[in-house]
């Protein structure tokens, strides 16, 4: 009986033109929702406003968010891919877990001073992955973002 009801099953799917996915794939959405809830919490505190599906999705960029002492408060899911970290790893760690001997310390130096001064900054930077493979990493960072309380 199970066999039959199998073939039928198999039969009756391959005449629909819609594709059948396993109900497991809606964890998709599930960490999608999450992810952006997460980040709009964290940008409901800043000036100006970012959209985080252009820049994560259309873009295809990820994002790292510090605080004030340079400790990540939020990673994308993608960042694991980039690097081997999972965002959860990445909470409370500063973004220099990337760098290593390579690192070029020009670069260290210049986006040092772009923080210590709050001033944007942009940066083609040699980082580590979590296995030690060094990769090349595109950084665009905007400071001094938080809203001033009067």
């Amino acid at each position: 009986m199970t066999e039959a009801y199998e073939k039928a099953l198999v039969k009756y799917h391959s005449t629909l033109r819609i594709v059948p996915m396993p109900l497991m794939c809606w964890d998709i959405f599930a960490s999608y929702n999450q992810e952006l809830n997460n980040y709009n919490a964290i940008q409901s505190k800043w000036q100006i406003q970012e959209n985080f599906n252009a820049i994560v999705y259309q873009q295809k960029r990820d994002i790292i968010v510090t605080n004030a002492n340079q400790e990540i408060v939020f990673a994308t899911q993608g960042i694991y891919g980039m690097n081997g970290y999972h965002p959860s790893e990445l909470i409370g760690k500063s973004p220099k877990i990337f760098q290593g001997e390579l690192t070029s310390a020009e670069s260290k130096n210049k986006i040092r001073t772009a923080i210590n001064n709050q001033l944007p900054f942009k940066d083609i930077i040699l980082n580590y992955k979590k296995d030690g493979v060094t990769y090349l990493c595109d950084i665009e960072a905007y400071l001094n973002l938080i809203k001033k309380e009067h």
